[in-house]
């Protein structure tokens, strides 16, 4: 009875001794591969300091003020479409008129985008790549009738006033009013033959006139 008491002790202590083995294996394993996890993060995160620096200098390449989308696209239809109003770039881009208000101010205030008035409306153009004259050009041709008027000028058609305003389908003041705009900026003049008037595109104009009336639609 005896031996077996102590055969039965001796097999609890080397299960117990075996258990406590495992345990301690175990943890020790697990310590180790949290050092090795750890080993492969700062690797990682090395990696990525190296890195890091690169895209980053890839995104200061634009402004910081074009670090939003919608202030991007706003940006990019001013760049496609100069001289276009701001009741037009809500319209078109489908924006709020205070989120257009929000955004245009902050392009305006990096100096992105610059306002150019004309009459009731307040047009925007890319900063630094239009002249005083080229934004008043470019404002006015977003006037159709003021580009139809240049059309018929640019293909030299002489017809009286009566008839161009007829051809317009606007009434004589209305063509008028247009014409004095046109020739208020120096972009035409006119000559009278008869019962016709011959207007006339200013040759240091014309190159500029031509290339508004196939930009601008």
């Amino acid at each position: 009875m005896t031996c077996t008491l102590r055969l039965i002790k001796a097999r609890f202590l080397f299960l117990l001794t075996l258990i406590l083995f495992s345990s301690f294996a175990t943890l020790v394993y697990s310590q180790k591969g949290d050092v090795f996890s750890d080993a492969v993060s700062i690797s990682s995160n090395s990696s990525l300091a190296i890195s890091t620096p690169l895209a980053f200098g890839t995104l200061l390449d634009k402004p910081p003020q074009l670090n939003q989308s919608t202030r991007i696209e706003i940006y990019d239809f001013i760049q496609a479409n100069p001289g276009f109003h701001f009741r037009g770039i809500c319209k078109l881009l489908n924006l709020p008129i205070g989120v257009a208000q929000y955004h245009l101010g902050l392009l305006m205030k990096a100096g992105l985008v610059s306002s150019f008035r004309d009459g009731r409306y307040t047009r925007y153009f890319q900063s630094g790549k239009f002249e005083e004259r080229e934004m008043k050009i470019a404002s006015l041709l977003r006037h159709e009738t003021a580009r139809k008027v240049l059309s018929i000028v640019l293909k030299k058609q002489a017809l009286s006033h009566i008839d161009l305003a007829s051809k317009l389908g606007i009434s004589s003041q209305a063509l008028t009013w247009h014409i004095n705009r046109l020739k208020k900026i120096g972009l035409i003049s006119f000559v009278k033959e008869g019962t016709k008037v011959r207007y006339s595109l200013d040759e240091d104009n014309a190159e500029m006139v031509k290339w508004y009336l196939d930009f601008i639609r």
